[in-house]
């Protein structure tokens, strides 16, 4: 792995694209820390955000740490203390297509073997999080991978302050490229969904933490682009000649979600936001795919309502507006394995060993559409856990 050259970062306020910074797509507020409420900081930032996305444009060359790259951007080294590899920008020119992509990445390789046998722990922290203040309380990004090592690994935490030892710190589950994921061995950038951070503090700072062993083809690659919060996740930004750089989704005004009453009254092939309670799922290998009324499947007995000895429904949920609801004409089935947001929604939803999760709330956006013939929400663009 070649040296990192590090340069001093110079703000490109007058360099922007669709009214954004180079490195940030919206201005980052410089504010006072707002503490107060569980996950507080300890310490006042210098930068507090609450909305914008980072798609590291700026980056004008290889290796150059996070934080000499983008104000408010840290990166601490826990292990090996005497190397200087760390969470550093990354460029990629295409040579079918020509684009050049940006980003940020982390890696132990070295092609001399000289680092071999050096356990490697890299953290990279994002600038601090207002979630108070904040009117789309979610984060998200993009990852991708390649090299893939047993032995590396990528997590991401929320933190209350920008340090490996935070006082407070707990591990998401957001979805990440895997070796089995189509972005597997640089094949495509993977969403991670829209991610609440509603009740982990005001102030909060998200963590990636890399661990991996060095060497020669010992570790896997990771990287990581599109980081935006405060806003639903965007399209991924494929880079110089890839096109204009991207508005963001529009933001979801979730105040004005409708319930599943009224959903359940809107015509086929509408699209909506609405809130509802999880009630249940249709069990794994049911008898049938298609089913002519609720009905029929209750009485098959592939409905996993409340009580349930076992949940083993994972590609879908049953959400009502009574958390208690165990009449299927009442509910709406929202799928979740045909987009990204949906396969999102999907870790944190399914009910498939995770009997607690009855009766949470959610909100889905999305197309209304039959569900194994049942009234269904399809196609989600957007959603949120939680009251």
């Amino acid at each position: 792995m070649k040296k990192m050259r590090k340069f001093a970062w110079i703000f490109m306020a007058a360099m922007t694209v669709a009214g954004f910074s180079a490195c940030s797509n919206s201005d980052d507020d410089v504010l006072p820390g707002l503490g107060g409420g569980t996950g507080g900081p300890t310490t006042t930032p210098s930068v507090v955000i609450t909305d914008t996305i980072y798609q590291f444009n700026n980056i004008e060359a290889q290796y150059t740490p996070i934080n000499d790259l983008c104000p408010g951007w840290t990166h601490e080294i826990v292990s090996p203390v005497d190397d200087d590899r760390t969470w550093q920008s990354k460029t990629f020119t295409s040579s079918s297509t020509g684009i050049t992509e940006k980003y940020i990445q982390a890696t132990a390789h070295d092609s001399s073997d000289k680092n071999a046998g050096k356990t490697y722990e890299l953290w990279m922290f994002s600038p601090a999080l207002n979630v108070k203040d904040a009117a789309n309380k979610v984060f998200s990004f993009y990852s991708e991978g390649a090299y893939w090592q047993s032995t590396s690994s990528l997590e991401v935490y929320v933190l209350n302050e920008p340090k490996s030892n935070a006082s407070s710190k707990e591990k998401l589950n957001p979805v990440l490229a895997t070796s089995t994921n189509p972005g597997g061995n640089f094949k495509g950038w993977v969403a991670s969904g829209d991610i609440s951070l509603e009740g982990k503090g005001d102030i909060v700072y998200i963590g990636f933490r890399y661990v991996a062993q060095g060497g020669n083809s010992n570790s896997t690659t990771y990287c990581i682009d599109d980081f935006a919060f405060g806003r639903a996740q965007v399209e991924h930004y494929m880079g110089e000649s890839g096109g204009d750089t991207p508005e963001p989704t529009p933001d979801v005004d979730w105040s004005k979600a409708i319930t599943v009453a009224e959903a359940l009254t809107q015509a086929d092939n509408s699209t909506f936001a609405v809130k509802g309670h999880i009630v249940g799922c249709i069990k794994n290998n049911p008898s049938k795919t298609f089913y002519e009324s609720f009905e029929e499947a209750q009485t098959a007995g592939d409905i996993e309502w409340a009580g349930a000895a076992a949940f083993t429904g994972y590609s879908q949920v049953f959400i009502a507006d009574d958390a208690n609801e165990t009449d299927g004409t009442k509910c709406l089935l929202v799928k979740l394995n045909d987009t990204d947001a949906a396969k999102a929604l999907r870790n944190e939803a399914k009910l498939e060993d995770n009997p607690d999760r009855i009766g949470m709330a959610i909100y889905v956006q999305g197309l209304k559409k039959a569900n194994f013939g049942l009234p269904g929400i399809r196609e989600i663009s957007a959603y949120k856990v939680g009251e």
